[in-house]
Parts: C-alpha cells; sequence; structure tokens
C-alpha cells in the first residue's frame, strides 16, 4: 500500500473513532433521568437579595443562595430554599414530597428510600409548593413525578449525587 492509501485510512479510521465516541456521549447524556434547567448562577447572598431573584424552577436548582446549607437528613417541615440550593451546589439531591396531593405515607416511604441509597449529600423534605407529589432535584436538574417510582428515582440519585459545582468533603 502506498503511503497517500494509509493516510488515507488513518484519516477515515479517526473521524469514525470520534464520531462513535461523540455518539456514545450524546447516548449518555440523553438516557439521564429529569429535565435540564438553565444554570443561572451560584452566588451567595443574603435572603433579602435572593427574594427578588426570579428562578427558572420551582424548586429551585441554581441560582443564588444562603451562605448555609442544609446537612443530609429527613425533614418533616418545609426547609428554606436558598439553603437547599446551596446543598445542591454541594452535590446533594433532594427529594421534594408534598403530602397535599397525596396520602402522607410518601413521607414514610421516601424516608425509608433515602436510608436505602445511603444519607450521604441526600435530603428528604416536605414541600407544600410542588405541584407534583414528589420532586427530586440536582444542580441544574429536576424530576417531577405523578407517583413515587424507586427505579428512577434510585437512578435519579446514582446520576447526579455528588455531581455540583462546588464539591465538599461531606
Amino acid at each position: 500500500m502506498n503511503k497517500k492509501i494509509k493516510n488515507l485510512i488513518m484519516v477515515i479510521g479517526t473521524i469514525l473513532v470520534i464520531v462513535g465516541l461523540g455518539y456514545w456521549m450524546y447516548r449518555r447524556i440523553a438516557n439521564l433521568p429529569g429535565i435540564v434547567v438553565n444554570d443561572q448562577g451560584r452566588d451567595h447572598k443574603p435572603s433579602t437579595e435572593n427574594d427578588k431573584f426570579v428562578y427558572n424552577s420551582y424548586p429551585p436548582t441554581s441560582g443564588p443562595h444562603d451562605v448555609e446549607w442544609i446537612k443530609p437528613g429527613v425533614y418533616n417541615s418545609p426547609q428554606d430554599k436558598y439553603k437547599l440550593i446551596h446543598s445542591l451546589e454541594h452535590g446533594y439531591i433532594v427529594i421534594h414530597y408534598n403530602c397535599a396531593t397525596t396520602e402522607c405515607e410518601l413521607g414514610k416511604t421516601l424516608s425509608e428510600f433515602g436510608n436505602k441509597m445511603g444519607m450521604k449529600k441526600l435530603i428528604v423534605t416536605i414541600d407544600p409548593q410542588i405541584k407534583f407529589p414528589v420532586v427530586l432535584t440536582a444542580w441544574n436538574r429536576i424530576l417531577e413525578m405523578k407517583s413515587f417510582d424507586e427505579k428512577l428515582a434510585t437512578n435519579f440519585v446514582n446520576s447526579f449525587r455528588g455531581k455540583g459545582p462546588e464539591l465538599t468533603m461531606e
């Protein structure tokens, strides 16, 4: 084989590898659970300033937030959304549930799920303002559920836990 043919084969082979990797990456990203929400920044500001900001989702998945964050756990009262955003920034997953739209057994189910997943960087909290019975959030990602789907929730947690823009050792 002459040198031109070898070079042509190398170029075509390289292009095929690049296209193949691109397709693989696209399929991997396309199969992630939830919906991408545009990033609204990650400034630390006082609540009085955050109150004026218009978030592009509820619950918010990014944007200005409190300097403090919520620790892992199960909470039976609504938590401060600005502190929850800071938790998302640290790579937490927040599972919001609304007992107003479903039976309160949901809180017990989600608490058991949280314990099963290991509560590391995981928050379960009641939120009467969500429009679905269950909403999972990660940094720039939201998953709304009409009913709790453990397999889908597990996939969401495994896909996004520990992947916020400000990683911490907690």
